[in-house]
């Protein structure tokens, strides 16, 4: 058996849990242990201030669902001087290198604070996220937005 990981969620994990009885949500948590994992998942802060902009129009009960899901996440800060520092040099390389992730800043912050915190990332934007698997930069796993089931 191998040992559990620490993961950081990427806003479109989440999203998937806010919908109810999420096949994709389900397929990640079977694959990655999830629930079962000594490690509670964790969120970038950016990512809670993405859900509540998303959140801006749904009904109470999806709100209500997600307000559950983020108080079961560890949420870390992007406070921290190492990760501003992180974020300015992985932004400077995307740009300097063309890749698509300089385009949102708001996953510059979430790869940032995986790198900092040595969290491995699942998301299922492999656009931005895939030209840094098995860089310095990052550790991700990327998975299928209909299935939930990882990339290679």
């Amino acid at each position: 058996m191998t040992a559990p990981i620490p993961y950081l969620l990427d806003t479109n994990v989440v999203l998937f849990a806010t919908r109810e009885n999420s096949p994709v949500s389900a397929a990640v948590d079977q694959q990655f242990g999830l629930r079962e994992s000594p490690f509670r998942p964790a969120v970038s802060e950016v990512t809670v201030a993405e859900l509540m902009a998303f959140a801006e129009g749904w009904g109470d009960k999806r709100r209500e669902l997600l307000k559950g899901i983020i108080a079961e996440l560890l949420v870390i800060p992007i406070s921290r001087p190492e990760i501003h520092r992180q974020w300015a040099k992985l932004y400077s390389h995307a740009k300097s290198n063309g890749l698509p992730i300089q385009h949102d800043h708001n996953d510059v912050w979430i790869a940032a604070t995986a790198n900092v915190t040595g969290l491995r990332l699942i998301s299922s934007d492999g656009k931005a996220f895939l030209p840094l698997r098995g860089t310095p930069w990052l550790e991700v796993d990327v998975i299928d937005a209909k299935t939930g089931t990882l990339l290679s």
